[in-house]
């Protein structure tokens, strides 16, 4: 029989960590299936041994795992046929004699992956599959005056703006909620938003913008992690808006 094959499909992002390099990306390996559990383990066994009952499997399997964790609590290190757990503190102590602190240490443990898992791991090929679409958007814009989301813009009031990874730095100029009007001008809410957050934006229709077809824009650095993007982001709502007064 031979022997099977495996692949790791990755898309690559902005790496937002090195601040002197701004085309550098990473890797997000691709999972075809959710986080595989105990269940999903039982269900395995049973379909290549017919003869071992799934709630028995998954009995053993939960049993092991508070013997595992009794072991580490206890300050044991475990190893199985795929990784050795270790038990770590992390931080720095000021001195020998310091006591633990709380606030700048740490209860962790290390993974070590064992040789058969290593060997495993060098066997598999990579596929890069592009860049990895992003899931910041726009998703829906509701008019507070009127209450519709069919992309009317009361000029003067507030819009709500639903989506993703939509937050904005208002000290950054660059940043915020532009509405572009048909002559291609652009005007850009000054009034503090009522509501800045990754998923959802208030933000005040400019009384400067003429009336007419309008395209609702937020510009971002916002990445969802703790650095913001190197570069700006530009969030453009897909559905035309018309502003009126």
């Amino acid at each position: 029989m031979a022997k099977k094959k495996f692949v790791w499909e990755v898309y690559l992002r902005p790496n937002t960590l090195t601040k002197d390099n701004d085309r550098d990306c990473i890797a997000d390996v691709h999972a075809h299936t959710g986080t595989q559990r105990n269940e999903d383990i039982a269900d395995i066994i049973t379909k290549e041994r017919s003869e071992f009952r799934k709630e028995t499997i998954l009995s053993i399997l939960s049993l092991r795992d508070k013997a595992v964790k009794d072991l580490i609590q206890a300050g044991s290190s475990f190893m199985d046929g795929l990784v050795q757990i270790s038990p770590r503190v992390s931080g720095v102590w000021a001195t020998e004699n310091a006591a633990y602190d709380e606030k700048i240490h740490k209860r962790t443990v290390d993974l070590i992956p064992t040789v058969d898992l290593r060997t495993a791991l060098d066997a598999i090929s990579v596929k890069v599959m592009g860049a990895k679409d992003s899931s910041a958007r726009i998703t829906a814009i509701t008019d507070t005056a009127t209450g519709l989301n069919d992309g009317t813009l009361t000029i003067g009031d507030d819009i709500i703006i639903e989506g993703d990874k939509l937050k904005v730095n208002e000290k950054d100029a660059a940043q915020g909620v532009f509405f572009k009007a048909a002559d291609g001008t652009e005007h850009k809410t000054t009034r503090r938003l009522s509501v800045n957050k990754p998923g959802q934006i208030i933000a005040r229709v400019p009384q400067a913008l003429p009336e007419g077809k309008t395209t609702v824009i937020v510009r971002t650095k916002y990445s969802g992690s703790g650095a913001p993007l190197k570069e700006l982001r530009e969030l453009v709502f897909k559905l035309p808006c018309t502003a009126k007064s």
